[in-house]
């Protein structure tokens, strides 16, 4: 039984170190050991088996042997049962909020919203508006969220008959599965007073039949009229939902996050959330019990919490030990699912539209400043190639008025498609580009999703952060999780096997590690060096233990891999229960000296 040999030599090992004494100086908090290592160094990784973490830091590395001094009476030894320990994981770009909402909702049976996003017709999901009719009062609002077009098979967006059948006597409103595009019925666009006559707001857009009659679908920000007659969830459920969050990123070897900021229930972007009582709220948990990842809060603008962060210098941004504002996050467009990302041209699969500009480039210039003058970085929404087009440009003038801001405290989220010349630029500029590799597209898609939106002209260019990576861009890997998340390495999974025209990042060593690397990455906010997470003496013990190696373990396994514990700053966040704590040194030294 290997298993018996391996704790029998541990047990062993800490007799003798008791035996023989202990040299003084400082005693490790935590002793990992008894596991494979991967320090994330790119050369020379030591063959490490045990790492002594003291405090908040890692103390030392290497066999269990050459750790015996930093072992005392207060030290907790783990025995990692041979399994892999790792650097943490960083998400670059999460929305806590609506997946604690989204974890929060599918514990309770869906009490807050139907969750939409298995359905795969359109009779299924009117089914699933009758069922929620039936349970509830008249002229209660039927929310719902995750719906999309194409699981339904069709490109086409959906209007409002459909819903108005349903739910004739209640407001229903829905949001799509990318949080920029809301569907509501005749109920809900009369409350609202949405009709014929109603203009597209600024950075919106309702969408219309030829006849002017609203369809029913709302893109960007005219989702927000809606809102604000839609229930707040309760404080309670608000607090639940960030915690569930912060549990389930840390279930998945995550010890921080970029939140990209708060959505409105269930799940849309807006600007007219009260932002400042969902970061109260969310500092607040940290205060009463510690949250199990750190947290890089944007901020959203416009908006009442951004114009006052804006405003004063004074203004506090470390909301909790955990928690605390870095960005100030601006929309230049929305989403290509939708059809609301900004570009240069038609879409190839509807030559009527060509998106929604959410803000102008004199806007996202403007917002910038402030931000930067008090001291916080840039984080601009930016999908489409005119989106990014108009957030480069006004990136690059701030870098021209000042050669000496830090081109690391500007972000692009997303990047999913540009001009060639805005590749090069990027790259030249070095903003930090925030990616996603999950948005690529499966290898049986044919034609990519990306392709069907923007023709096959720009294929090439959709979520091609290979290229910008072997053009030495820089690259923030994150999740966009705003609804369930997925498995621990479905991040790394995806870095791996999803494509564009171009292919893959490769799944070679090369690229097992190329993907790992950008897994564990951290832009820092208020620019400096970017900082590879690496388990070497003095970083910081933000670790996770992994049941198998992602380096080797057969491609098709990855998603099986499973987080067993993680520790942020030293601390153990998640234990899945696996990994045995071995007695306290002053346990087994009693025991000893009672057999003599």
């Amino acid at each position: 039984m290997p298993g018996a040999r391996v704790g029998f030599v541990v047990t062993v090992f800490i007799v003798a170190i008791v035996a023989c004494g202990r040299s003084s100086g400082e005693r490790a908090t935590v002793l990992l050991v008894n596991g494979t290592v991967l320090t994330g160094e790119r050369t020379g990784t030591p063959r490490a088996v045990s790492v002594a973490v003291l405090g908040e830091r890692i103390a030392a590395l290497g066999d269990s042997g050459a750790l015996h001094r930093w072992i005392g009476p207060e030290t907790e030894i783990v025995d990692l049962g041979g399994h892999v320990l790792a650097p943490a994981f960083v998400d670059h770009h999460v929305h806590l909020l609506n997946m604690g909402f989204a974890l929060l909702n599918a514990r309770e049976g869906e009490r807050l919203f139907l969750d939409l996003s298995s359905i795969t017709s359109l009779e299924e999901l009117v089914t699933r508006i009758r069922e929620r009719v039936r349970g509830v009062p008249r002229g209660s609002w039927i929310l719902g969220a995750g719906w999309n077009q194409a699981a339904w098979g069709t490109e086409t967006l959906p209007t409002h008959e459909f819903l108005s059948r349903a739910a004739p006597h209640h407001p229903v409103f829905l949001t799509r599965t990318d949080g920029h595009a809301g569907w509501v019925n005749t109920t809900a666009m009369r409350m609202v007073g949405i009709d014929e006559r109603s203009t597209d707001p600024a950075g919106g857009a309702i969408l219309r039949f030829e006849s002017g009659q609203p369809t029913g679908v709302l893109l960007e920000r005219a989702n927000e009229a809606v809102l604000v007659h839609i229930p707040p969830p309760s404080d309670e459920d608000v607090t639940r939902a960030f915690r569930l969050a912060t549990a389930a990123m840390a279930a998945r070897g995550v010890s921080e996050v970029f939140d990209a900021g708060f959505l409105a229930v269930p799940s849309v972007v807006a600007l007219n959330v009260d932002f400042r009582r969902y970061l109260t709220l969310l500092a607040n948990a940290d205060l009463e019990q510690p949250l199990g990842v750190a947290v890089n809060l944007m901020v959203p603008a416009p908006s009442d919490l951004a114009e006052a962060l804006t405003s004063s210098p004074d203004v506090q941004r470390a909301s909790s030990p955990r928690v605390r504002i870095t960005h100030l996050k601006l929309f230049a467009d929305g989403a290509l699912g939708s059809r609301g990302a900004a570009l240069t041209h038609p879409y190839g699969d509807d030559p009527t539209v060509t998106g929604v500009p959410r803000m102008t480039e004199a806007e996202i210039e403007m917002w910038a400043r402030r931000a930067l003058g008090v001291g916080l970085d840039v984080a601009t929404h930016a999908i489409g190639d005119e989106a990014v087009r108009r957030t480069l440009d006004a990136y690059e003038r701030l870098l021209t008025d000042d050669p000496h801001l830090d081109p690391r405290r500007l972000r692009i989220e997303h990047f999913s498609y540009a001009r060639e010349a805005d590749f090069e630029r990027v790259v030249r500029l070095g903003i930090v580009i925030s990616m996603q590799s999950n948005f690529n597209s499966l290898p049986g898609d044919i034609p990519s999703f990306g392709e069907r939106r923007v023709g096959a002209a720009g294929a090439t260019r959709v979520y091609a952060w290979r290229t910008l990576g072997e053009m030495g861009g820089r690259l923030a890997e994150g999740s966009d999780y705003f609804t369930m998340p997925g498995a621990p390495l479905l991040g790394f999974h995806a870095a791996l096997t999803r494509q564009n025209a171009l292919g893959t990042w490769g799944s070679g060593a090369a690229g097992r590690e190329r993907a790992f690397r950008l897994m564990t990455m951290r832009y820092p906010a208020g620019g400096g060096d970017p900082r590879p997470a690496v388990i070497r003496a003095g970083s910081r013990a933000d670790l996770q233990v992994l049941s198998a190696n992602p380096l080797t373990v057969p491609e098709d396994s990855l998603l099986e891999v499973r987080v067993l514990a993680t520790f942020l700053a030293g601390k153990r966040v998640y234990d899945a229960g696996v990994l045995r704590t071995l007695p306290p040194v002053s346990d087994v030294a009693t025991r000893s000296n009672r057999k003599r």
